[in-house]
């Protein structure tokens, strides 16, 4: 009786293809995990960056439109703010009360279209004239008084806007282009803790605080230095001069897992006194 035959791998054959695959699957391996960590990479970089053009973006809309000699900064080596007062719209007065003239409460500007359609009246609103310095804005009341109602037409001219003051004042002085801006509230960004911060509707004071009470987070893993170099600071106000207006140096220095971005941007700020 003939024998069957069998059929097999050998030992020698079989260890073969295990070296072959174990060497088939470190490849793989590499390759997969070289992949996942470009993919993570890519990842974190545009998380990066999506936070620093959101936070530069809407820095750049808000700052370019402050009131003039209204921008400071003030803090430590564990935080810094820009404090700035927004404009919502600004006109052209016919008059406003100057000493010797009688102090009043009603002003009246140029109804313009902004005055009109896109002004929303709330509390601690103000207006105020030829703001030249930082002490116009946030400090005594010369300049600046706040509104007692929202602005109203005329009945008997509609192109001319009513503004109530809250009391019968004098202003100091008169804009040498009989300029008038109605403001909002001031508006603070805030860096500290590696962490940006947005800060509205609080009081105006004389002294620039950095409690962060109320505070709106902005964005995360911020490294700039805070107790280093001035050149390293977030914020930094460069003064108008006769030949050029101010503008606000914005510096934010991102840094996740070895991934850095930095965002360095010039604000200008058209608006004049």
């Amino acid at each position: 009786m003939e024998r069957m035959k069998q059929i097999g791998f050998t030992l020698v054959e079989l260890i073969t293809v295990l070296v072959v695959l174990s060497v088939v699957s470190v490849g793989i391996a590499g390759f997969i995990r070289t992949s996942t960590e470009i993919y993570v990479d890519v990842v974190e970089r545009d998380k990066l960056l999506s936070q620093g053009r959101f936070a530069i973006q809407r820095m750049n809309l808000e700052i370019s439109n402050a009131l003039p000699n209204s921008l400071r900064i003030a803090g430590d080596s564990t935080i810094q703010c820009l404090e700035f007062t927004p404009i919502l719209f600004s006109s052209f007065y016919f008059d406003i009360p100057v000493a010797p003239e009688p102090a009043t409460d009603e002003i009246k500007l140029i109804a313009t279209d902004a005055a009109i359609n896109d002004y929303t009246f709330e509390n601690e609103q103000s207006i105020i004239v030829y703001p030249t310095s930082v002490e116009h804005v946030h400090g005594a009341f010369t300049r600046r008084f706040y509104l007692a109602s929202e602005p109203e037409l005329d009945d008997e001219d509609p192109k001319k806007l009513v503004v109530t003051i809250e009391g019968s004042h004098q202003f100091e002085t008169d804009s040498p282009s009989s300029r008038a801006y109605i403001t909002s509230a001031p508006v603070s960004f805030c860096v500290t803790d590696n962490k940006l911060y947005r800060k509205q509707r609080y009081p105006t004071s004389p002294f620039q605080s950095t409690s962060l009470d109320g505070a709106v987070l902005m964005a995360e893993n911020i490294q700039n230095d805070l107790s280093g170099s001035t050149q390293d600071m977030p914020f930094r106000i460069a003064e108008a001069s006769l030949t050029r207006n101010a503008f606000v140096i914005t510096l934010l220095r991102f840094e996740l897992n070895e991934e850095i971005v930095v965002f360095n941007n010039e604000i200008h700020i058209p608006n004049v006194p």
